[in-house]
């Protein structure tokens, strides 16, 4: 067997390059492939952490010559008597078979709980995050919206698109995204403005004083906005849903898609014969082939199907919050 004094030495190793990976440039993951990754980042983070107190604590408190992974479960013992057997009256080792399970099952139990541990403290930290702009948040929605029934969805949203950072930035050669609810500019080919989201947004009289170009990161405006536009598109598709759950999931679909996303698939679902009242089993299955294209490594269709399913399970934190 490897020595285990090598295997911490090896766990060790993959820590270290875990917390460099995921602590210093989880910011560069969140930018490069997207805000979705930024939770992902920091559960990684965390368990890493959580393997280093671990490995600390053997240096300090395990005493014998090699030392193992935990400083009081005598790991290397264990796993020998356990595939090698104790010593029979002849002095020859048996393996034993329970023991083997036993073993492993251990080691699924200790896995197990450290990830009890971390995606606990990463949904705390998320919850921290927010705190500071739920007020904020709130008060948008009682200004532009205060009939709204799941006010916890917007909170959901911003999470998704930036992680409660104020100055969260996506910057590719085909769009600049900026800010809590990630305010899109986008540009085609030859680097032209295509459209420009600031500019439809600051023709509202709520946010006509709003100087994007000198703070486009303003929290307040970027709040506001992002309520106008859920109200509006929740406005649009709620006479053709069958409840409010389902226009919610086709209003995040036009926000985050576009309005055209939500126009082409229920064209299609009338085409195809699909339910053209409800989401989940009608139009999300109501794409057409123009959506199998790749973005960012996967169908479209994929991923305009994710949004609101990660949205509604992100918000849930949020209920009697905002």
């Amino acid at each position: 067997m490897l020595n285990w004094l090598k295997r911490t030495w090896m766990l060790l190793a993959l820590v270290v390059a875990a917390l460099v990976i995921c602590g210093p440039c989880a910011a560069w993951i969140a930018r490069t492939l997207g805000p979705a990754f930024a939770q992902t980042a920091l559960i990684i983070d965390n368990l890493a952490g959580i393997c280093l107190i671990l490995l600390f604590c053997d240096f300090i408190l395990d005493s014998r010559d090699q030392w193992g992974i935990f400083p009081s479960l005598n790991l290397d013992t264990a796993i020998d008597t356990a595939i090698l057997g104790e010593p029979g009256e002849d002095g020859k080792r048996y393996s034993n078979p329970i023991a083997c399970a036993l073993v492993f099952l251990g080691a699924v139990v200790l896995l197990v709980a450290i990830l009890f541990l971390a995606v606990p403290r990463a949904g705390a930290a998320t919850l921290d995050n927010a705190r500071p702009y739920l007020p904020v948040l709130s008060q948008s929605i009682d200004r532009s919206w205060p009939a709204l029934q799941l006010r916890h969805l917007p909170a959901g949203q911003i999470e998704q698109e930036s992680s409660w950072k104020t100055h969260a930035t996506l910057k590719t050669s085909r769009e600049l995204g900026r800010g809590l609810v990630q305010m899109t500019i986008a540009y085609d080919k030859s680097g032209r403005e295509r459209f420009n989201i600031y500019r439809d947004a600051v023709r509202n009289k709520q946010l006509a004083a709003w100087d994007w170009q000198r703070d486009p990161y303003n929290v307040p405006f970027q709040m506001s906005f992002l309520v106008l536009q859920d109200h509006g598109n929740f406005a649009q598709v709620r006479p053709y849903c069958d409840n409010d759950s389902e226009a919610w999931k086709c209003t995040l679909v036009c926000y985050n898609a576009g309005e055209g996303r939500w126009l082409a698939r229920l064209r299609q679902a009338r085409r195809s014969g699909a339910p053209t009242g409800r989401w989940d089993g009608g139009l999300d299955q109501a794409y057409s082939h123009g959506e199998t294209a790749l973005l960012y490594g996967r169908p479209l269709y994929e991923a305009v199907n994710e949004y609101p399913r990660v949205i509604f399970k992100r918000a849930a934190k949020y209920q009697g919050l905002v």
